[in-house]
């Protein structure tokens, strides 16, 4: 799955390598993001805090799991989670970071979806074998529909991994910075 998934442009893989020890990193790193969960009704009441920091999950000495804060009237929808570790050699610290964008809630949403639009083209054709043929002109809006609902949920999900890795190059960054 993990495969097709990085196919689709589902899951992406970084590596980072920044000039700064890894406890003060990882120091910053904790600083930055709120603890707590990552999963996919957690980010339900993230609106109503007040926190300054942009994420939101675990960062420990040797990894990390986060993803983005939700933010109030934040047209971007994001469902991306960062896992990463980080490894240390001389001076420096190499973090390895996988972006996930799909999640596992959408598996019964796409299966609903497939199903309730297998659904409507049976009764097309069950209705244009009885002799209207008015309602074979449905079967093109409906492959429509369900290209837009199949279609929108993934792009928002892939524009989520290319948005996350893009804020956590730049976060890292600047954390070198501070």
């Amino acid at each position: 799955m993990k495969e097709f998934l990085e196919k689709i442009k589902l899951v992406d893989y970084m590596t980072t390598e920044i000039e700064m020890q890894k406890d003060e990193f990882v120091k910053k790193f904790k600083e930055s993001v709120d603890e707590g969960s990552v999963d996919f009704f957690s980010g339900a009441f993230d609106v109503f805090s007040s926190s300054k920091n942009e994420y939101k999950g675990h960062v420990g000495l040797k990894d990390f799991e986060i993803k983005r804060r939700k933010r109030m009237f934040d047209v971007n929808m994001s469902f991306a989670v960062a896992k990463g570790k980080f490894k240390s050699n001389e001076e420096n610290i190499i973090v390895e970071t996988e972006i996930n964008g799909f999640s596992g809630m959408m598996i019964p949403f796409y299966l609903f979806l497939i199903l309730f639009y297998l659904g409507f083209v049976g009764m097309i054709f069950f209705a244009g074998e009885t002799g209207n043929d008015e309602v074979l002109m449905a079967f093109p809006f409906l492959i429509i529909h369900a290209v837009f609902m199949l279609g929108i949920p993934y792009f928002m999900m892939r524009r989520g991994v290319k948005r996350m890795k893009y804020e956590l190059e730049r976060d890292f960054f600047y954390l070198t910075k501070e």
